[in-house]
């Protein structure tokens, strides 16, 4: 069974709740959603991501692939944020003399 990454925007019920009200989302329930989910299938792990949101209802999305968005990114060569790349282990200067 395959591992597909699962990503996209949801509102959460309660925003779902607000939209048949006033008819717009609320700016605080739009939510990230990124979770990896063993399947069968891409098709099945909408399935499976969708009867996670708990009521709630895709905005943008899902986008389901066997590639995270960031090792994506990384094969692309794309920059990264100053201070957020791993940086290399330095040599410890205790203990000598």
């Amino acid at each position: 069974m395959p591992q597909y990454y699962v990503e996209g925007l949801f509102v959460n019920k309660h925003g779902v709740k607000k939209k048949h009200a006033t008819g717009k989302y609320p700016p605080g329930s739009i939510e990230p959603y990124a979770r990896s989910i063993w399947a069968n299938s891409p098709k099945d792990a909408i399935q499976i991501a969708t009867n996670e949101l708990e009521g709630g209802e895709w905005t943008e999305g899902p986008k389901v692939s066997q590639v995270t968005e960031e090792q994506r990114m990384r094969s692309m060569g794309a920059p990264e944020f100053p201070g957020l790349s791993s940086r290399p282990a330095s040599k410890s200067k205790r203990g000598t003399k």
